[in-house]
Order: C-alpha cells, then structure tokens, then sequence
C-alpha cells in the first residue's frame, strides 16, 4: 500500500507527539517532581540553620542571663549580716522607727536556718506621718540588713494627714555565726547601757 505524502506527514506529526508524550510522562514529569522534592529539602536545610542558629544564640543569651543572676545571688548573700548580729538589727530598727513614727508594737520572731542564708521575720506596728513613713520605706531599702516586706496594711488617720501601719518583715542573714565576735557600741562590759538597750553606756 502507497501512503500519500500527506499521510506520511500526519504519521510524522503523530510519531513526534508520542515521542513528546512518552518524554513528558516518563522522563520530563519525574524530573521536575525530582526538583520540587530537592528544592524543598533545601529549603528545609536552610530553615533549620536558621533555627539552630537562633536556639544557639537563645542558648548564648540565657548563659549570660543565668552567670549575671548567679553573681548577684552571690554577691547578695555574701552582704549578708552575720546571725549573731541580731543586738545590731534590734538597733538599727530602733534608729529607724524612733525618730520617724510612734511605734505601737514589735515583735521579733526566731532565726529560722535555710541552707544558703538564715531567716527572721519582724513584725512592726506604729503610726507616723505619710512623709515619715514614706521616708521609713527608704531606709528599710537601703538598710545594710537585707530584707524584704512580706505584708503591709496602711489606714489613714487623723483626716488623712497621718498613717497606721501593720508591717510584717523578713531579714536575712549568713548560714554562720561570725568567727569572731562582733563589738557594738552601745554594750560596755557585755551590759546594754543603762536600763534602754537602746542607748549607749554613759548616755
């Protein structure tokens, strides 16, 4: 059988796009789901750089953060008072409040061992002005005797112009008595001055 021209041009035409076609299915279409699937691993290979270079420096940063909480947790209990110096902070809360309020009531509670640092807890009641209490405040912050406020009840009194406060105190102490013993000067001869232990010998 003679084909035509015009047939052989259609037979052609049709042995090309099977060819494509065959080329496309089982060649071109795999290569291209072969790119995707490797371009997506390295993206994922990127990402995860990214994310173990941020968690690295999240590592770095918490580091720093635990070393500069671990100094000051050292430095503050290396400024603790010795917990013998108990006479000192009956005298310095004396000093505080005496010259600042009228003081109702106080009462000092037992030391308390913890394994770092020792515990006491003060309970004080008294009534001042707003500026004096405000004033009191600020010496318990800056007292050399590390403390924090555990509870605190203000009512105003006298129309507004003074204060009556209940306060609850924690002050803190080293784990160990002092090696050697310490020296006040409002003791003589191991005696508290006079009948007020508040007031120095020959006073």
């Amino acid at each position: 059988m003679q084909l035509t021209k015009r047939e052989k041009v259609f037979i052609a035409i049709f042995v090309v796009v099977m060819f494509i076609t065959v080329y496309y299915i089982y060649f071109y279409q795999p290569l291209i789901k072969d790119i995707q699937t490797m371009s997506s691993n390295v993206e994922e290979v990127g990402d995860l750089s990214v994310l173990t270079k941020s968690k690295h420096q999240q590592l770095v940063t918490l580091k720093q953060e635990y070393e500069r909480l671990s100094k000051r947790v050292s430095e503050t209990l290396e400024s603790l008072m010795w917990p013998d110096d108990q006479p000192g902070l009956v005298v310095h809360l004396h000093d505080i409040f005496s010259s600042r309020s009228t003081r109702e009531y106080i009462d000092f509670g037992d030391l308390e061992m913890q394994n770092d640092f020792c515990a006491m807890s003060v309970s004080v009641t008294f009534s001042a002005s707003y500026s004096d209490f405000k004033d009191i405040l600020v010496q318990l912050e800056q007292s050399p005797y590390k403390n924090h406020i555990q509870s605190l009840n203000v009512q105003a009194t006298d129309g507004g112009r003074a204060v009556s406060v209940n306060m609850s105190l924690k002050f803190y102490f080293k784990p160990v008595p002092s090696e050697q013993g310490l020296e006040y000067p409002f003791v003589e001869d191991g005696v508290y001055g006079k009948d007020n232990p508040f007031l120095s010998p020959g006073q």
